[in-house]
């Protein structure tokens, strides 16, 4: 097979349900090539300066690089759009399976720029150079679900934070495994009602005896010797050597339980490496929520940044944000952000939230007492610090209504992070879980791990948890 050189985009109007293939501007690829800098063009050309994020107008580019799926190293996509967090461009990367073979489905194009919103959930399938707008089954699910349906494609999908528009929402490949994580892209594509991008096919040949030589190059670089030793993990106990460690949401700089989080517990812990090719890459660990493979951002900004030094209790807590498709690392600032403004007496949980609470119903208040300094975990940080504004729409598609209130009970669940634009407040749907603690005197780290496994309901006088977690509290 020759190697690719993709001269088109497909162009998906989610609205229509309409794929129509069509060339990308010669000057457009000689002067920005492919990702990040092509996405930014694109998104010059289609918006206009106020356009909403979370509106149809906007729009979502799956994108690929000139070398995608035929170097080591450059198994990559970017996910280009205009961020519903921050309100300016966005481009966010995940690797793994699915940019290989989304690169081999696409040998002609250089990605996909999806606009417009379906009036009910659907996927988009992509094979040989083409896709299909189809119904989603599989809306409500988690990623690790959605993932599984499709055992012979790559999926990249939104979990139920993107379903509800959470703010830093990912778009999750590989069944949770991957994330274009940051800035929110997860959230877009919920509000576009796609739930998946399935590809058929797979990775691209070409370059055979180049990639060889790379990958052997690759393997005796100090890079990675790195990876295959430790990889990210290893920064948390580097981090926290040179004092730069954010630990209690960045109260601190040093966490005197880094070594309980770090590279040796993750290596205590794995079960088996994970692989790429030949090589071992990271370390899957087994959790009640399911397989997970923590990376450092995992046990940086769930373990130090929530001053938490139970490992099973962070890896558990990570692959539940896997799962949701959330942004661990800004689930966790918000998480240490709730807890601090808790404790320095600014909010005020009136009302625990329960499934059936309407949105609107504020369960945090602003408070001018001032409260303990201690660093305390509240069961659950479901009651937001502040009133969220969020868009509420049935799946059916009827149009959407603009609310203000708290997170709702299905959106925030258990990564515990107030979110921006979560959906109808009712039960969740994912593999048939509620959200919540399942006790009302566990650790926030407790109630994370087992609200997305059992059923709650929080009564108004539900108390406080005021010490750090403990073993038994976290589940060990």
């Amino acid at each position: 097979m020759s190697i690719r050189t993709p001269g088109r985009i497909l162009r998906v109007d989610l609205a229509e349900e309409s794929v129509e293939s069509v060339p990308v501007p010669d000057e457009w690829r000689r002067r920005y090539v492919g990702g990040k800098g092509l996405g930014a063009r694109y998104l010059y050309e289609e918006l206009d300066a106020g356009t909403d994020p979370l509106g149809p107008d906007n729009v979502l580019l799956f994108l690929l690089g000139p070398v995608s799926g035929l170097l080591p190293g450059d198994s990559r996509y970017a996910a280009v759009t205009k961020s519903p967090l921050t309100g300016v461009f966005l481009d966010s990367y995940a690797g793994g399976q699915f940019p290989d073979r989304l690169a081999g489905a696409l040998s002609d194009h250089v990605g996909i720029l999806v606009t417009g919103a379906a009036s009910s959930p659907v996927r988009l399938v992509v094979e040989d150079d083409d896709a299909t707008v189809e119904p989603a089954s599989t809306w409500g699910e988690d990623a690790a679900t959605t993932a599984e349906a499709f055992p012979e494609a790559a999926v990249a999908c939104v979990g139920p934070a993107g379903e509800h528009e959470v703010a830093y929402a990912t778009i999750a490949s590989d069944g949770g495994d991957h994330h274009a994580g940051r800035g929110g892209a997860g959230a877009v594509m919920g509000s576009k009602r796609l739930k998946a991008v399935v590809v058929r096919g797979d990775p691209p040949a070409g370059l055979a005896a180049l990639r060889e030589e790379y990958a052997d190059r690759y393997r005796e670089d100090s890079t990675g010797q790195w990876l295959r030793s430790s990889g990210t993990v290893e920064t948390v106990d580097f981090a926290n050597a040179v004092g730069a460690l954010s630990t209690r949401g960045w109260q601190e700089t040093e966490f005197e339980g880094a070594g309980d989080v770090g590279i040796d517990a993750v290596r205590d812990s794995a079960r088996e490496r994970d692989y790429e090719g030949d090589d071992e890459r990271g370390f899957r660990i087994d959790t009640e929520e399911g397989e997970t493979i923590p990376r450092g951002a995992t046990a940086m900004s769930l373990g130090a940044g929530l001053g938490i030094d139970e490992f099973d209790a962070v890896a558990a807590l990570g692959e539940t944000c896997n799962r949701l498709g959330v942004d661990l690392i800004s689930a966790g600032s918000a998480v240490a952000w709730a807890v601090r403004a808790n404790q320095e007496g600014l909010i005020s949980v009136t009302r625990w939230p329960t499934a059936s609470t309407p949105p609107g119903t504020a369960t945090a208040v602003p408070t001018s007492s001032r409260r303990s300094r201690r660093w305390s975990y509240p069961p659950t940080t479901l009651g937001a610090p502040r009133a969220w504004r969020w868009r509420t729409r049935p799946a059916t598609g009827a149009p959407a209504t603009v609310a203000r209130g708290p997170s709702s009970a299905r959106c925030s669940t258990a990564a515990g992070a107030p979110a921006g634009r979560p959906g109808p407040s009712r039960t969740n749907r994912t593999s048939g879980r509620s959200c919540g603690p399942s006790s009302s005197t566990t650790s926030w780290a407790t109630c994370s791990r087992t609200s997305a496994r059992s059923g709650w309901t929080p009564s108004a006088s539900t108390p406080r948890a005021t010490s750090k977690p403990s073993a038994s509290a976290s589940g060990r």
